[in-house]
C-alpha cells in the first residue's frame, strides 16, 4: 500500500519522503498537493493532513 501512494504522489509531480510510520509528499504547486490528497483519500481511504504544500499519510 505504501508504494501505492508513494506512485500516487509521485505522478502528481510531488516529492515523497517516508518515515516513522508517515508517507510525506512535496509540491511546488499547493493545488497538486491539494488535488493529490483528494486522490490518495478517495483511491485508499486514508486521512490525508494537508498543509500548503505538503501532505501526510499515516500508515
Amino acid at each position: 500500500m505504501n508504494s501505492l501512494i508513494s506512485q500516487v504522489i509521485r505522478s502528481c509531480h510531488g516529492y515523497v519522503y517516508e518515515t516513522a510510520g508517515v508517507i510525506t509528499g512535496y509540491f511546488d504547486d499547493p493545488h497538486e498537493a491539494r488535488l493529490c490528497a483528494q486522490t490518495i483519500e478517495a483511491r485508499f481511504h486514508r486521512i490525508v493532513d494537508l498543509c500548503g504544500c505538503e501532505l501526510a499519510v499515516t500508515h
